[in-house]
């Protein structure tokens, strides 16, 4: 336990000092951010009188900017949206298509896209760290083995306790959570709770000053999907995210840097109430594109509907197939020809393409509002086992997510209308002065030409 600490503060004096190198060769003291994402947050929370009691945000927004509503990507779920907010660009492009990768065998056991290696475009992190200066990541989807100096990762198989050690083994440095647990005085328990993940990233900014800071807390999207949109369970868990992100705020504070640090809020999609789901494969398995063996498990396809919630992509296993590619697109023309299976559109190629999304996929269903899209294959038809959900369209008003920002580098300028979540990024990269993808977005406008606070 003893050379724990002592790794902790040679990374954080390493920090220091690398600020400090910077300011005697007559650089600019480096800025801090923290970026805080909380899951499912809309932005009438912080943009209309509500039930919800959100003071921290509500401050945030009045003494920053803010934007009415953030159009997000295709699909509006938390993997790629997450990966677009540190890369600036779509997920074609950055490659998280979804939150989970495409397993119509069922042999990856329920895995997400969990892992940075899959990143395929610079991030923000990597970015800040290419510059010397220090990022901390706690988590934030799809970083598990990146390079982030201070990292717990969001991972997780099971709700089995032992889990907990598997985590223990991905982050780093060696022993974050045991130092943070000898601190804090309590073992973590699991599954964590948006208390512990807010916990660790208050006493890794306290304790070791990164310069970028990300959290990801999600009890929003818990309750949401548990309970529905503007449920009592939703509320609350509202107002517990704005108790988190002031803890945040104090770990600034306490640290003296508040002068120096950014804020921003984000989210990653809006939500939906839903009721009931479709499931093609179904119809897929009806007319031989889709056979399953004694144990009920696909063992072969030659087309697969991968349900994304409000949106379903639908995979050819030979795309060049032209004659599948027709028996395909006149099943799924029939199927949305029907009311009753909620299909708003089927969209092509050529559409998925223009938004951005999967790059693998032929065909999509953009499901009507209350309809989600599903892979199983032993009926057409379910209710939904949740109450809210995402994945629609990115350009639906009730899918939007959120931006708030607050800081020296933000001017009190109040709202930014509606925006682009492919500009969230690239804004961040500019305070620190660094760059990222060719293909990424153009900052906000946050500032009159010719003005800058560095």
């Amino acid at each position: 336990m003893g050379m724990r600490p002592f790794a902790m503060s040679l990374s954080a004096a390493f920090a220091a000092i690398m600020s400090a190198s910077m300011l005697a060769a007559g650089g600019p003291e480096p800025r801090h951010v923290v970026m805080i994402s909380i899951d499912g947050l809309m932005p009438s929370v912080y943009t209309e009188p509500g039930p919800s009691k959100v003071p921290t945000l509500r401050r945030l927004a009045q003494e920053g900017t803010y934007a009415a509503g953030v159009i997000g990507v295709l699909p509006t779920v938390t993997y790629p949206s997450h990966t677009t907010m540190i890369t600036g660009v779509a997920p074609a492009v950055h490659g998280i298509y979804e939150n989970h990768p495409l397993d119509p065998e069922g042999r990856s056991g329920d895995a997400w896209y969990w892992y940075a290696r899959d990143i395929q475009v610079a991030t923000l992190p990597g970015a800040v760290g290419s510059r010397g200066l220090s990022t901390a990541a706690v988590s934030w989807p799809a970083t598990v083995g990146s390079d982030v100096d201070f990292l717990m990762p969001e991972y997780g198989r099971t709700f089995y306790p032992e889990t907990l050690h598997l985590l223990r083994a991905l982050s780093h440095p060696r022993g974050l959570l045991d130092t943070y647990e000898a601190v804090r005085g309590t073992p973590l328990p699991w599954p964590l709770t948006d208390a512990d993940r807010t916990g660790l990233a208050a006493w890794i900014f306290r304790t070791h000053r990164p310069h970028l800071t990300l959290l990801h807390i999600f009890e929003t999207d818990s309750a949401q999907h548990d309970h529905g949109p503007g449920s009592a369970e939703a509320l609350a868990a509202l107002e517990q995210a704005d108790e988190h992100v002031k803890i945040m705020l104090d770990a600034i504070a306490e640290t003296g840097l508040g002068d120096r640090t950014d804020v921003v809020i984000v989210s990653d999609h809006g939500f939906l109430p839903i009721q009931q789901q479709i499931h093609p494969n179904r119809i897929f398995k009806e007319e031989g594109l889709l056979e399953v063996d004694e144990s009920d498990n696909v063992r072969r396809w030659d087309a697969y509907v991968q349900g994304s919630g409000g949106v379903g992509f639908v995979f050819l296993n030979n795309p060049e197939d032209r004659s599948i590619r027709s028996r395909v697109e006149t099943i799924l023309t029939n199927l949305a020809a029907d009311p009753a299976n909620g299909i708003l559109n089927v969209w092509g190629e050529e559409d998925l393409r223009k938004m951005g999304a999967h790059p693998r996929a032929s065909f999509a269903l953009d499901m009507k509002d209350g309809f989600y899209s599903g892979s199983r294959h032993d009926v057409l038809r379910t209710p939904t086992s949740s109450k809210g959900g995402h994945g629609f369209d990115p350009m639906r008003e009730e899918l939007h997510a959120s931006l708030i920002m607050s800081g020296p580098d933000v001017p009190k300028s109040g709202s930014l209308g509606v925006v682009r979540m492919t500009q969230i990024a690239p804004t961040v990269a500019a305070w620190f002065d660094v760059g990222l993808s060719e293909r990424a977005d153009e900052p906000l406008a946050l500032k009159p030409a010719g003005t800058s606070t560095r």
